[in-house]
C-alpha cells in the first residue's frame, strides 16, 4: 500500500497527478481489489505531508473516471471492473445503435453513413500503422534535440520522457510501442524495465558541428562561462570544452536559479554556452539576463550522430513497411 500513496516532490509532475496515476494503475492491474476501502484524506495528508486538498482532488478525478466510490459516513471506495466480454459487447452495440440514430436524425441516409464509416475506419488504419517510438534521456535539453531529429522521420508516433520520470513511473512506457530509443548510459537500465523483448536502440549524443567549431574558433585565453538548464548538460559541455579547445578559460557550469546571480556569473566573461532554445527551458529573468549578455553567446546542443540516424531511418522504415503489407 505503501508504495501505491507515494509522490516524489522532486518531480514537475502534480502531485494530485502523481496519485491518480499510481492508484489508477493500482486499480487496472488488480493490486487494489473492488470494494476495498482506502486510506482517508487525512491519513494519507498527514503521511505524506501534503496538503489534503491535493490528495482530494485526486480522489474526486478518480471518482469521475469511475474507478472510485465515496460513501457517506463509510468512506471511499474502489469500484472499477474490467467488462466482461460480452458485456463489452452489448455496450458496443448501444453505442453503435447511439451513433446511428444521431446521424439518421441529422438526415443521413444507410448509403452515406456506410461511406462515413468506412472513410473513418480508413482514417485509423493509417494512424495505426504509424510506428510507436519512445525516446528517454535523463537531461531536459538532449531530450529536446533528439525528439526534434525523430520528428523528421515519416511515420513516426513519438512520446518523449525523462528517465527520472520513467524510473518513478515506468507503466508510463505501457507494452504497445515498437521502438525504443535511448543513449548507451541508460540502455541495461531501460531493458531492465521493460516486459517482453522489446527492441531497444542505442543512440549515440554527439555535440553539433556548429557549436564546437565556434568553440574552437575562441581565443587562447578567452573565458568561458557555460549556463545548462540541467546539471548533467552544464557538465557535458563543460568537458566538451576541454576537448575542443584546451587553451580557454572554461568555469563550471551556473547552477542556479537566480537571475540576478547569473548576471554576477557572466560579468567578466568573454564567451558563455547556453541551450539552444533557452528561452523554452529558463523563465523571464534568466532569459533576459542570457540576452542581455555583452559578449558571444553560443547555442549548444547534442543530437544523434549520422550512424545513429541512418540506422534508425532504416529500421523505422522497415517496420513501418511491415505494418502495411
Amino acid at each position: 500500500m505503501d508504495t501505491i500513496f507515494f509522490v516524489d516532490t522532486a518531480l514537475e509532475i502534480p502531485l494530485y497527478q502523481q496519485l491518480v496515476d499510481r492508484i489508477e494503475t493500482a486499480i487496472k492491474k488488480g493490486h487494489l481489489s473492488v470494494g476495498q476501502k482506502l486510506p482517508t484524506v487525512q491519513e494519507i495528508s498527514q503521511n505524506l505531508s501534503i496538503a489534503r486538498g491535493t490528495i482530494k482532488r485526486a480522489y474526486d478525478e478518480l471518482e469521475h473516471k469511475g474507478l472510485l466510490e465515496k460513501i457517506q459516513g463509510r468512506g471511499t471506495f474502489v469500484s472499477y471492473q474490467p467488462m466482461s466480454t460480452g458485456s463489452r459487447k452489448d455496450h458496443a452495440m448501444r453505442v453503435i445503435d447511439d451513433m446511428l440514430n444521431q446521424l439518421e436524425d441529422m438526415g443521413f441516409s444507410a448509403t452515406e453513413i456506410n461511406i462515413f464509416l468506412n472513410l473513418k475506419l480508413r482514417e485509423r488504419a493509417e494512424q495505426e500503422a504509424d510506428v510507436k517510438v519512445i525516446v528517454v534521456e535523463s537531461c531536459q535539453e538532449n531530450l529536446m534535440r533528439m525528439s526534434e531529429q525523430l520528428r523528421t522521420i515519416a511515420g513516426v508516433d513519438l512520446y518523449s520522457y525523462l528517465l527520472e520520470t520513467i524510473r518513478s513511473y515506468p507503466y508510463k512506457l505501457g507494452d504497445d510501442f515498437d521502438l525504443l530509443i535511448t543513449t548507451p548510459e541508460h540502455a541495461e537500465y531501460m531493458q531492465s524495465i521493460l516486459t517482453g523483448k522489446k527492441r531497444i536502440v542505442r543512440a549515440v549524443l554527439k555535440l553539433e558541428d556548429r557549436c564546437a567549431a565556434q568553440i574552437i574558433r575562441l581565443a587562447e585565453g578567452s573565458r568561458l562561462g557555460i549556463v545548462g538548464y540541467s546539471e548533467e548538460f552544464g557538465m557535458q559541455l563543460f568537458d566538451s570544452c576541454g576537448v575542443c579547445n584546451p587553451e580557454i578559460n572554461v568555469s563550471r557550469p551556473w547552477q542556479t536559479s537566480d537571475a540576478d546571480r547569473l548576471s554576477e556569473y557572466l560579468k567578466g566573461k568573454d564567451a558563455v554556452l547556453v541551450p539552444d532554445g533557452f528561452e523554452t527551458l529558463f523563465g523571464t529573468e534568466i532569459s533576459r539576463a542570457i540576452l542581455d549578455f555583452p559578449g558571444k553567446r553560443i547555442l549548444c546542443s547534442y543530437e544523434m550522430d549520422q550512424g545513429s540516424m541512418l540506422y534508425l531511418e532504416t529500421k523505422i522504415k522497415n517496420l513501418l513497411d511491415a505494418k502495411t503489407l
